[in-house]
């Protein structure tokens, strides 16, 4: 019986050891980013947003009315209630 306990003993000790390894060698917590996980405590990265896209294209007149065309490096077209707005990426 006496071997049983010192085996059980030997494991929770051995348990112990790994966990506390485990925990002094874990990523420290992040709480300034907005886009974080619920367990990002137990991930090595955090989670990021993607960046946003940028369409290459403006905002033009096309009679009757403004539209979307056309390939315009460094902007977005946007519409709106009035028709469309170019905006830079």
């Amino acid at each position: 019986m006496r071997r049983v306990i010192q085996a059980a003993f030997r494991g929770f000790v051995i348990t112990a050891i790994l966990a506390a390894i485990g925990i002094a060698f874990a990523p420290a917590s992040r709480t300034s980013s907005p886009y974080l996980s619920a367990l990002s405590d137990l991930a090595a990265t955090q989670a990021l947003a993607a960046k946003k896209h940028c369409a290459n294209s403006a905002c033009e007149f096309v009679a009757p009315a403004f539209t979307c065309l056309g390939e315009s490096p460094g902007s977005k077209c946007v519409r709106t209630t009035s028709g469309c707005t170019t905006q830079h990426c």
